[in-house]
C-alpha cells in the first residue's frame, strides 16, 4: 500500500509537562509518513520554546504560534496547513499507541471509508481501561451508522475527535470549522456536520488513542460550569443538541428518530 499523508494537528496551550510525551508518541508511529501541525494558543508557560525546539530537530513538525484564542480557533488554524489526504487531531496532553495511525489508515484505506472511529484507551494513573462501542470491524454505508448513534449519542467514542480519521477533502470541501466560545462540545458539533456528508463509515474496535484523564481538566470542568454557570451550560448543551438535528435533517431521518434523538439532552453530560 502506497503511504497516504495524514496531518496531525495538535492544539496546545501551556502544555509544557506534556507536549514532549505527545509529540514523541507521534514521531514513533509506524506510520511514518506524517506532517505534525502544532498550534500553540498563547501559551505562558515554556510550551512555545519547547516546540521550536522540537521542531528545529524534526522537520515533519511544523509549529503555529499565535494569541490566545480557545481550541476551536487553534484546530481552525491548524487545519489550514493540512496537506494530508487524512487528517487526524490529538490533544497535546495525551498520547498514541505507536500503531495508531497506520491502523486507522489501513481501515480507511481497505474499506474506502469517509470517517474511521475506533476504540481508545482510557488512562486514570496506572489504571488503563479500554473502551469501545463495537466489538468487531464493521463498515455501514449511507445511513447505516444514524441507529448506533443515536443509541450512544452522549458517548465520547461519538462525541470526541481523536479516535477518528478523517478525509482533508471532505473537511475542505464542506468548509467544516469548529464554533468558537463553546465551553465544551465543539467536538461532537464538529463531528455533526462530517457525519452529514459520510457515505460510508468503518468502525474499529481497536484503541487508538491514551486519553489521559486530568482531574483539572473538560470532565471536571464541565460539572463545575453546569453549576457555576447554568444558563451557559444549558446554551451549550442545546446548541450541541441542535448540531444533532441537523445531521438528522441533512441525511433525510428526522422524522424516523424524533421522537429519540432529545434524550441527547438527559445523556449529554454522562460519557460511555
Amino acid at each position: 500500500m502506497d503511504q497516504p499523508l495524514v496531518s496531525v494537528v495538535i492544539p496546545v496551550w501551556n502544555g509544557e509537562k506534556t507536549i514532549v510525551r505527545c509529540l514523541r508518541s507521534v514521531q514513533r508511529q509506524t506510520w511514518q509518513r506524517l506532517e505534525i501541525i502544532v498550534v500553540d494558543d498563547g501559551s505562558k508557560d515554556g510550551t512555545a520554546a519547547i516546540l521550536d525546539q522540537e521542531a528545529a530537530k524534526d522537520d515533519r513538525i511544523r509549529v503555529v504560534h499565535q494569541a490566545n484564542a480557545g481550541v476551536s480557533e487553534a484546530r481552525n488554524h491548524g487545519m489550514t496547513f493540512c496537506k494530508g489526504k487524512y487528517t487526524r487531531f490529538v490533544d497535546g496532553d495525551d498520547a498514541l499507541p505507536e500503531d495508531s495511525v497506520e491502523h486507522l489508515v489501513r481501515r480507511a484505506e481497505e474499506t474506502k471509508a469517509d470517517l474511521v472511529i475506533a476504540g481508545y484507551t482510557d488512562v486514570v494513573g496506572p489504571v488503563r481501561r479500554v473502551r469501545a462501542l463495537v466489538q468487531e470491524e464493521k463498515t455501514v454505508e449511507g445511513n447505516g451508522f444514524l441507529p448506533h448513534l443515536n443509541q450512544k449519542s452522549n458517548s465520547f467514542y461519538y462525541g470526541v475527535l481523536w479516535n477518528k480519521l478523517f478525509r482533508t477533502d471532505m473537511i475542505q470541501k464542506h468548509q467544516l470549522r469548529f464554533i468558537s466560545g463553546l465551553s465544551y462540545g465543539e467536538d461532537m458539533v464538529f463531528v455533526c456536520a462530517y457525519l452529514a456528508h459520510v457515505n460510508r463509515l468503518t468502525f474499529s474496535a481497536k484503541p487508538v488513542y491514551d486519553y489521559i484523564r486530568n482531574p483539572k481538566g473538560m470532565t471536571a470542568h464541565q460539572m463545575l460550569d453546569s453549576v457555576y454557570h447554568p444558563v451557559r451550560n444549558i446554551k451549550v448543551k442545546f446548541r450541541i443538541y441542535a448540531a444533532l438535528k441537523e445531521l438528522y435533517h441533512a441525511r433525510g431521518a428526522y422524522e424516523q428518530y424524533r421522537r429519540t434523538l432529545w434524550i441527547y439532552l438527559l445523556r449529554i453530560t454522562v460519557d460511555e
